[in-house]
């Protein structure tokens, strides 16, 4: 179950930084809200990509055996 836990809190990390990383990027003209909703857009997409990633890989090594 730790292992779990941390790496649930890795992700929370990893998405604060990458809304740290993106936010400078996305901002320029228009409103503030929608450069967040910009922003946390791409974090999910990033996210679940790598979600996705790792089940093709969890579904590989279930093949293997």
């Amino acid at each position: 179950m730790p292992k779990y836990i941390s790496i649930f809190f890795l992700t929370v990390l990893i998405s604060v930084i990458l809304f740290l990383i993106f936010a400078p990027v996305m901002m320029g003209e228009g409103d503030a809200g929608e450069q967040a909703a910009y922003t946390v857009g791409m974090i999910i997409i990033v996210l679940l990509s790598f979600l996705i990633a790792q089940m093709y890989y969890v579904i590989n090594l279930i093949k293997r055996k």
